[in-house]
C-alpha cells in the first residue's frame, strides 16, 4: 500500500481518535489490562476484544471514508 503523508497523517489522527472514544466507552483501562494489547513482540494483541473492536471501529470508518478533515 501506498499513501501519501497527509494520508498517513488523517489516518493516524482518525485512529487515535476512534480508539480514545472506543477505550472511554469500554470502560476504565488499568495500566495492567494494556499489556494485553500487546503481544511480547509488542504487535498487537488480534486475539484481544479491545483490540479488534478498536480495529472494527476503523476498519468501519475507513469502509465510509471519514477519515477526510475534521477526523
Amino acid at each position: 500500500m501506498s499513501a501519501s503523508w497527509l494520508d498517513r497523517l488523517m489516518l493516524g489522527q482518525m485512529a487515535l481518535k476512534l480508539s480514545c472514544e472506543q477505550l472511554s466507552a469500554s470502560r476504565t483501562l488499568r495500566q495492567t489490562d494494556v499489556l494485553t494489547l500487546f503481544t511480547n513482540e509488542l504487535t498487537l494483541n488480534y486475539q484481544s476484544a479491545l483490540v479488534g473492536q478498536i480495529w472494527q471501529r476503523c476498519s468501519d470508518a475507513l469502509a465510509v471514508g471519514s477519515y477526510g478533515p475534521g477526523v
